[in-house]
């Protein structure tokens, strides 16, 4: 092997490692911690945090020690790991310390079990291409290359990981090749400790030397890296919030971000013309597809295709400005690493946790526009304004305030003449550096204003918070609670109708008709609250248990929506992931058990595992039902309960109903799970539920905590449907 291919493979494989356990342990978490975004979004924060902190301890290693240490202890390094995993088995989750909050559970337990082995794999990066730098290799002299290669190695294991090793292997599968490929990497650095020599002239600066860096220079580095994060997360977001919440397309915004790092830094740089000469035009229609999506008039494939294409543009733009202002010296290596990862620490923070607490949209998404301008900005010639460029700031913050009020609907001309308006005023306000600043900062600044007229809402509650964007508002006579673009309950205005469950819960639909019939019981528990709809079917003297995850969510139904306030029934809430605290409850409380929590617009995977219902069967009273609702646009839930259903020996039927306008009926599709025979009968032939029949289809694997697989039960005519209707040239 050449010496060049042995640090290419090391570089790859170990940027592959690093992110196959990031994904693998959030999968193992989220049946003990909860399937929700907090528990996500703690693992990131906690992630790059020790990425940092890699970085950190290389650049110090370096600094003070030098590149020739790197042969004697590089090895010994990744030895340590072996002291707990991989070494040794992955640690069980144990009880959940309910006392301290999540966030502290969930960084003890990464910290306990990966810990480790992420610091030491997120120092490889920079330590290998110190060593390249300080080698007698001919590729000595661009050992930013080895940069582009470990993205790709990420980009490889963040596209392999649901495709492949997802699809085909359980979580304890994926450990032990995970564990074989880190024994892999092991005898790799040995034999490069053997082969690869340094040359005599391998040194870094001396300690406080900073000549070639300037704190221009940092400060540059800082804005580009945290805009890249901040970018591709807010992206993230509005693909949940509001477009299409399908977790699959998650990851779609990091490859993009882990691709542009790829095509800037590899040997021969691909950064075409457009990458900078339109780069005005990208960021002003960006600005433009912040507030779009909130209209509701382009199909929503249309909108994310767009997005993720303006997402790879700015990704590029970044990741441009930073290898074009990269130190020469390469003594600098370790610093401007260090820089980097600093600032993708600070911006994934401030998008994860600050924003969800201090606004009400994705807004973040502007504020990762406004670092880019910063970037820009910071040691650029100083240049006055001129009235010009001020009058065109001002003009395209009033034209984001005339444009919804003009053109309700969808036109076709209407975009054209805003997309025009824009590209004229940002071709002469790019040319200002300041001017380009001040116009974005005066959009984030007013967007609060702003946002409610680009909806068709009337909005009369916003709340945001780690588990998503909560909005309550008017609409013909009712009000509506939307959490993304999803529709979680409804109720009449009018005093006299509000007893009357609409949408989901209506009487026309599958859970209607049930809980409304005469089916015996007297205690129901409910995974999921929203508006509390389904208690509008609770009779005097019956119990009713709701789990909810989000305290706000009771706000919103007991203060909001009247319920609540106005069932027979005896309400009990539970706060906490329903996993745990269903746990908690007595055997056998529950004749009906319904399973109504979502997370955007699809139920969280770990609800409806076979261990999850597994769970539920012990908290069911012998003639008891469980009744999943698993209405959704793009993903079929049908076969996997069905499949789960067998392999726990459970009778299982489903049913649909067809949309109701009139009536404010939705349409809906609801599952039902029960070891009663009879239960089972009475559904089949008293309330014509339907036996799911594969036919020639061969059934899913049974979804459990250690497997599952989103792309087998994608939906792709719900997918394309949308587009299909699609008329571009409607007015």
């Amino acid at each position: 092997m050449r010496k060049i291919s042995l640090l290419n493979s090391i570089t790859f494989l170990s940027a592959f490692l690093l992110f196959q356990i990031e994904l693998i342990v959030s999968k193992i978490m989220l049946p003990d911690f909860g399937g929700s975004y907090l528990v996500w979004g703690s693992c990131v924060v906690f992630f790059q945090a020790v990425l940092f902190l890699g970085y950190f301890f290389a650049y110090l290693w370096i600094r003070k020690a030098g590149i020739p240490s790197i042969r004697k202890f590089y090895f010994l390094l990744f030895l340590l790991p072996l002291l707990c995993f991989p070494g040794r088995g992955f640690p069980a989750i144990t009880r959940v310390n309910l006392s301290v909050p999540l966030v502290a559970n969930v960084f003890w337990y990464l910290f306990f079990s990966i810990g480790a082995v992420f610091f030491v794999l997120s120092t490889s990066s920079v330590i290998l291409q110190s060593w390249l730098s300080g080698s007698e290799l001919p590729e000595r002299n661009n050992p930013y290359a080895l940069f582009a290669l470990s993205n790709l190695g990420s980009f490889t294991a963040l596209l392999t990981y649901p495709f492949v090793f997802e699809m085909f292997l359980d979580l304890n599968q994926q450990l032990f090749l995970w564990r074989l490929m880190y024994f892999l990497l092991l005898a790799l650095i040995g034999l490069a400790v053997f082969k690869i020599k340094l040359s005599p002239q391998a040194a870094v600066g001396a300690p406080g030397d900073r000549r070639g860096v300037s704190g221009q220079d940092c400060a540059r580095w800082l804005a580009f890296s945290a805009a890249g994060v901040v970018m591709f997360l807010s992206v993230t977001n509005i693909l949940t919030y509001e477009i299409a919440p399908i977790p699959l397309l998650w990851v779609l915004p990091l490859c993009i971000y882990l691709i542009s790092f790829v095509l800037n830094f590899k040997r021969k740089s691909w950064v075409p013309a457009w990458v900078t000469d339109k780069f005005y035009l990208t960021f002003a229609w960006s600005i433009l597809f912040f507030f779009i999506p909130l209209m509701r008039i382009l199909p929503a494939f249309v909108e994310m295709g767009v997005i993720c294409w303006f997402l790879f543009h700015l990704c590029m733009f970044c990741q441009y400005q930073l290898n074009k202002t990269k130190p020469a010296d390469l003594n600098y290596l370790p610093l401007f690493y260090l820089v980097v990862s600093l600032g993708g620490f600070l911006g994934g923070f401030f998008t994860t946790w600050v924003m969800p607490l201090i606004s009400f949209s994705a807004c973040e998404y502007l504020v990762g526009l406004a670092l880019i301008a910063v970037g820009l900005a910071i040691g650029s010639e100083f240049k006055l304004m001129g009235w010009i460029n001020v009058f065109l700031v001002f003009y395209v913050c009033v034209t984001l305030k005339i444009w919804p009020v003009l053109f309700r609907e969808y036109n076709v001309f209407g975009l054209i003449i805003i997309f025009w308006i824009y590209k004229v005023c940002y071709a002469r306000i790019s040319k200002n550096p300041r001017a380009f600043l001040l116009s974005i900062i005066l959009i984030l600044s007013v967007t609060s204003l702003i946002y409610p007229l680009w909806t068709k809402y009337d909005y009369i509650y916003r709340h945001r918070n780690y588990y998503g964007i909560y909005e309550v508002s008017r609409k013909e006579g009712k009000i509506l609670l939307m959490h993304g673009t999803t529709t979680h309950g409804v109720q009449y205005t009018d005093k006299d109708k509000q007893d009357q469950p609409l949408a989901y819960y209506h009487k026309l639909t599958p859970v209607g008709q049930l809980l409304g019939s005469s089916w015996e019981r007297k205690n129901m528990g409910v995974i999921g609250l929203g508006t509390a709809g389904l208690s509008a079917y609770a009779r005097p003297g019956e119990v009713v248990d709701y789990f909810e995850i989000d305290p706000d969510v009771y706000f919103i139904a007991d203060k909001i929506f009247t319920f609540l306030k106005n069932t027979k029934g005896r309400i009990n809430f539970i706060f906490g992931d329903a996993r745990v605290k269903i746990k908690e409850q007595p055997a056998g409380r529950y004749d009906i058990l319904v399973v109504d929590a979502f997370s955007g617009d699809a139920i969280p995977v770990h609800l409806l595992t076979t261990e999850a219902i597994d769970e539920y069967h012990k908290h069911l009273s012998a003639g008891g039902v469980i009744l999943f609702h698993i209405s959704n646009r793009y993903l079929n839930f049908i076969p996997v309960l069905f499949s789960n259903a067998e392999y726990l020996g459970a009778y299982s039927c489903f049913k649909n109903n067809i949309e109701n306008n009139k009536l404010d009926a939705y349409s809906t599709s609801w599952f039902a799970v029960t070891w009663d025979k009879g239960s089972f009968n009475r559904l089949l032939s008293g309330f014509n539920w339907n036996q799911y029949v594969p036919g020639k289809k061969r059934l899913l694997r049974p979804w459990t905590d250690k497997y599952s697989d989103m792309l087998l039960i994608l939906d792709l005519k719900g997918v394309f449907s949308q587009i299909r209707y699609f008329q571009p040239f409607y007015w």
